[in-house]
């Protein structure tokens, strides 16, 4: 929902220059960790930490609430943004103005393409975590994207997870298999990119499984 503070400031806010574009690009790769390492404790990293491939590694490996999954690359990935969430027009409303209550939450898609369906199985145990899971969003350039928390950097929350069966692409397409999550409403007011001192899309490498194909 639309939030405003009342009453009003006494002038308008502020609106911060800027000397750097903001543009994050293609999204290649998915890290996935829980929003909480315990009941009530946050996973977060800080804007030095997460740039070192030693915070990372041990991650990878945890047996604890910090562990960190990387995908395969994703492709065809978009983020379009919810549109308004509106009320009335017409009759409903006086002089027929719509009233603007928020906005819809916003919806990410993406495909695997020619993956063993191993991969895609074990992939599927991360739906029962929607709601308490975030992604690390990493780019083309080795840059990741995550949420900001005052100086704290997690991974944005993630809802409504989905990852499809294999759709079998015939003579046109490879195979393929989707997947698809919601972000919630003002996702990116935090949205903060970093760029390690390290390659993620190379570095950050799921652990081998005995008798999965690459």
């Amino acid at each position: 929902m639309l939030y405003c503070d009342c009453p009003l400031g006494a002038a308008l806010p502020d609106i911060p220059a800027f000397s750097c574009p903001d543009n994050f690009g293609q999204v290649q790769k998915l890290a996935f960790q829980r929003l909480e390492k315990t009941a009530g404790t946050a996973n977060t990293m800080t804007a030095e930490t997460i740039t070192k491939l030693a915070t990372w590694t041990p991650l990878l490996s945890a047996k604890d609430g910090t562990k960190v999954v990387v995908t395969p690359y994703i492709y065809e990935p978009t983020v379009e943004a919810g549109a308004a969430l509106t009320y009335g027009g017409g009759n409903a409303t006086p002089g027929g103005i719509v009233e603007i209550l928020g906005s819809e939450s916003t919806p990410f898609t993406a495909s695997f393409k020619k993956l063993p369906q191993e991969i895609i199985k074990a992939m599927k145990a991360l739906m029962c975590e929607a709601g308490q899971i975030g992604v690390f969003l990493i780019n083309g350039n080795g840059q990741i994207a995550c949420d900001k928390t005052g100086e704290n950097l997690h991974g944005f929350p993630v809802w409504s997870l989905f990852i499809g069966d294999k759709t079998i692409g015939g003579l046109e397409a490879p195979d393929s298999n989707a997947i698809t999550w919601n972000f919630m409403p003002n996702w990116s007011d935090n949205f903060t990119i970093v760029k390690p001192e390290f390659n993620p899309l190379t570095q950050l490498v799921p652990a081998a499984t005995p008798g999965v194909g690459g």
